[in-house]
C-alpha cells in the first residue's frame, strides 16, 4: 500500500518528481567520475606522479560529495516541503505519522534507485573524457588506465539514498506530527518557516564554522587549500538553515528601491515576503554558485600559473552548482501554477507577470550575491593570512562576469517556467 501511495504521489507531481530525479543524476555523475579517477590512480605504479593523481582524487572526490551531500538535502527537502496540502489531507483520512514517513521514504528510494543507473552512466562518460585529456596533459603516469568498477556505484549510491531518505524524512518530519486540522491550515496558508529552532541551529552552526576557520588558520600550512571545501559548506549550511530569516530580511531590504515600480514591485516583495521559505529555497543553491565560484577564483588568483586541473575543477563544480540551481528555481516556478492562474483570473496580463517575475529574480540574485560574497570572503580567510587573495582581491571583471552570469541564470531558470504556465487555462489551474 505504501509502496503504490508513494508511486501515486510521484505521479501527482511530475515537476517535482524531475526535479529532485535530475539533481540526483548529476550528483551520481559528478560522484562516478570522481571516485573512479581516485581508483584509476590509486591502481598506479608507486612514483610522485602517482601521489599528485591521488591527492587530486581524493580532492575532488572530497569536493563532490560535499556538494553532494548539501544539494540532494536541499532538494529533496524542497520537493517534501511542496506536498504540504497532500500530507495534511492524509493525516486527514486517518494516516499516521509513520505512514506518512514511510511514504517518503519510499518515495526517496524509488527516485534514487532510478536516478543511480542513469547517472552511473553519465559519470563513466565523465571520467573517460577527464582521464583521456588528464592523459593528453601528461598527467597520468604511462600504461595506467582508467578504472570505473563497483567503488563509484557503491559511493554515489550511497549518497544519494542516505542523503535523499534523511533529507526527505526530515522534511516530512513536522508535517507527519501535526494534527489533522493544523497541518491543513498551514497547507492553506504556508508560513514563514523562520522558527526560534533553526536559527538557534543556524547559529551553532555558524559558531563551529568559526572554530573550524580558527583551527584551519593555526595548522599546517600546507593543508589549508584542501580544507577549505568544508569550511565553505558549513557556511553554507548555515545559510540553509538561516535562509527564511534571510529570505525576509531580503525582502524587507527591497521594499524601498521597489516602491519606484509601482504596484508591481510591491506585489513582487509582499510574495518574497509571505513566502519567505520558497524565498530562501531559491536564495541558498545561487549562494552555493556564487561562494564556490568566488572562492576558488580566488584560490586560483593567488597562483602564478594555474594548471588544467585547477581549471577544469573550477568549471566543473561551478557547472554542477549552476545546474542545480537552476533545477532548484524550475522547480519553485512550476510549483506557482494556481497562484499565477489566480493573478491572471483577477486580470493580471501576461507582460506585468514576467515584469513581477524579473522583479523577484533581482531580490534572489542581489541577495545571493551578498552572501555568496561573505561566504567565500570568511571560507577563504584562512588562505588569505598565508599572502593569498581573497574574493575582494578579485578583479571588476570578475565581478561583473559573475554578477552577469548569476542574474541572467536566475531569470532564465524563472521566466521559462512561466512561459509555460502561461500557456495553461487560469480558471481548470485554480480548481486542480
Amino acid at each position: 500500500m505504501t509502496t503504490g501511495l508513494a508511486r501515486t504521489s510521484l505521479r501527482a507531481r511530475p515537476a517535482a518528481a524531475a526535479g529532485v530525479f535530475s539533481a540526483l543524476v548529476l550528483s551520481a555523475t559528478v560522484i562516478t567520475a570522481s571516485v573512479a579517477v581516485l581508483v584509476s590512480a590509486s591502481g598506479a605504479p608507486a612514483s610522485e606522479q602517482r601521489e599528485e593523481l591521488s591527492l587530486m582524487g581524493v580532492a575532488f572526490t572530497l569536493v563532490t560529495i560535499y556538494l553532494s551531500i548539501f544539494v540532494i538535502a536541499q532538494v529533496t527537502s524542497l520537493a517534501v516541503s511542496q506536498r504540504r496540502r497532500e500530507t495534511a489531507l492524509l493525516r486527514a483520512i486517518g494516516a499516521g505519522p509513520w505512514q506518512v514517513r514511510r511514504m517518503v521514504a519510499v518515495e526517496a528510494l524509488l527516485t534514487a534507485v532510478a536516478a543511480l543507473p542513469v547517472g552511473y552512466g553519465l559519470g563513466v562518460l565523465l571520467a573517460r573524457w577527464w582521464f583521456g585529456s588528464m592523459t593528453e596533459q601528461g598527467l597520468v603516469p604511462p600504461g595506467v588506465r582508467l578504472t570505473v568498477g563497483w567503488p563509484p556505484a557503491l559511493a554515489a549510491a550511497a549518497v544519494l539514498l542516505v542523503t535523499s531518505l534523511l533529507g526527505g524524512l526530515l522534511a516530512a518530519w513536522r508535517s507527519a506530527r501535526s494534527r489533522p486540522a493544523a497541518a491543513l491550515g498551514e497547507a492553506a496558508v504556508p508560513g514563514s518557516g523562520v522558527t526560534v529552532l533553526r536559527v538557534l541551529l543556524a547559529l551553532g552552526v555558524l559558531a563551529g564554522a568559526v572554530v573550524l576557520r580558527r583551527a584551519i588558520t593555526s595548522g599546517p600550512a600546507d593543508r589549508v587549500a584542501e580544507r577549505i571545501p568544508l569550511l565553505l559548506l558549513a557556511h553554507l549550511v548555515a545559510i540553509g538553515l538561516a535562509g527564511p530569516l534571510l529570505g525576509r530580511l531580503a525582502s524587507a531590504l527591497a521594499g524601498v528601491p521597489f516602491r519606484l515600480f509601482g504596484a508591481l514591485g510591491e506585489l513582487a516583495v509582499a510574495n518574497s515576503r509571505a513566502r519567505s521559505r520558497r524565498l530562501s529555497a531559491a536564495i541558498t543553491p545561487v549562494t552555493l554558485v556564487v561562494a564556490f565560484a568566488l572562492a576558488k577564483l580566488s584560490a586560483l588568483a593567488g597562483r602564478a600559473e594555474p594548471s588544467w586541473i585547477d581549471l577544469f575543477g573550477t568549471a566543473l563544480y561551478a557547472g554542477f552548482a549552476a545546474l542545480v540551481a537552476a533545477n532548484t528555481l524550475v522547480m519553485l516556478m512550476l510549483e506557482r501554477r494556481r497562484e499565477v492562474a489566480l493573478l491572471r483570473l483577477v486580470g493580471a496580463c501576461s507582460g506585468q507577470l514576467i515584469r513581477m517575475l524579473l522583479l523577484e529574480g533581482v531580490i534572489v540574485s542581489a541577495a545571493a550575491l551578498g552572501l555568496g560574497a561573505l561566504v567565500a570572503g570568511a571560507s577563504v580567510a584562512p588562505m588569505a593570512r598565508l599572502g593569498g587573495l581573497g574574493p575582494a582581491d578579485l578583479p571588476a571583471d570578475v565581478w561583473a562576469g559573475i554578477a552577469g552570469a548569476v542574474v541572467l541564470l536566475v531569470m532564465l531558470s524563472s521566466t521559462v517556467p512561466l512561459v509555460r504556465l502561461l500557456t495553461v487555462r487560469p480558471a481548470p489551474a485554480v480548481a486542480a
